[in-house]
């Protein structure tokens, strides 16, 4: 019977050391803190989301910064673009107007030679103004994510139509300036000295001889069939440098008008 009772004796332990662990662990889960270890674990969540509130509230603040400064160099560089567009525009049409004027004058009869119609040859014979519009933050916008950043369609659509306008421009300035060099400077130099003319300009009278700027006397310029279709050929070239020109003046007027509209409803 001892034996039996030996051979049992470590089995009944065990039930009472299994027992004396379960009261331990009740005892200690009774007094646990669960109400701070509740908060802890909100808190530790509620610090990670607003992390995450304010990483994406900053990103946005950003993308809303780098927007409004974008929009405000668009806004500057289309102000000095506006100006060089109505300039050069200001000539061409001067420069049509000089054609309608040669055109008007009598075959067989000589151009006056005063200041008023040597201005009219030279410009018509000599020059032709360029342009060349400053890209700045035009280039910005479209080779980077510039037209994510520009919430209006409207007005991302006209930038990015931009070069494009440019490119139709300065295509008519080419044949413009081929007309220059290939026909119209050797017809004029073919009948005259083209001193006086090149006298109407500021920069270039500077350091010509008195007898090269005001020859005395003058060769007259005389109109007949070949200068009236050399002045024929430059304005129908001017005629569609306006057609071309007016459509970029319209862009650039929308532009500012959106870029205006865009920036104050950000102030």
């Amino acid at each position: 019977m001892r034996a039996s009772g030996r051979r049992h004796f470590p089995a009944q332990c065990s039930r009472l050391m299994n027992v004396d662990a379960y009261n331990s662990t009740m005892t200690t889960s009774q007094t646990l803190p669960w109400k701070r270890l509740l908060a802890e674990a909100v808190a530790i969540v509620l610090s990670i989301l607003l992390a995450f509130a304010i990483d994406a509230w900053w990103d946005n603040r950003s993308d809303s910064h780098a927007e409004q400064l974008l929009l405000q160099r668009l806004q500057a560089d289309f102000t000095d673009i506006q100006s060089a567009v109505l300039m050069v525009e200001a000539e061409h049409r001067e420069t049509s107007a000089a054609c309608v004027a040669l055109m008007s004058i009598p075959e067989g009869s000589q151009v006056p030679t005063t200041p008023e119609y040597d201005r009219m040859v030279a410009l018509v014979f000599l020059t032709s103004r360029t342009f060349n519009p400053g890209m700045g933050a035009a280039a910005a916008f479209l080779s980077s994510d510039g037209s994510n950043l520009a919430d209006n369609e409207a007005l991302a659509d006209l930038l990015l139509s931009w070069s494009g306008l440019v490119e139709e421009l300065q295509e008519e300035d080419v044949f413009l300036q081929e007309g220059l060099s290939l026909r119209w400077i050797p017809f004029l130099k073919s009948r005259v000295n083209i001193g006086p003319y090149l006298a109407v300009y500021p920069e270039t009278k500077v350091g010509l001889p008195a007898h090269i700027a005001q020859p005395q006397p003058r060769a007259p310029l005389i109109v007949d069939e070949e200068l009236v279709n050399n002045v024929l050929d430059r304005y129908k070239l001017q005629q569609i440098a306006l057609r071309d020109i007016g459509s970029v003046i319209n862009a650039v007027d929308e532009i500012l008008r959106l870029l205006e509209g865009a920036i104050d409803a950000r102030l």
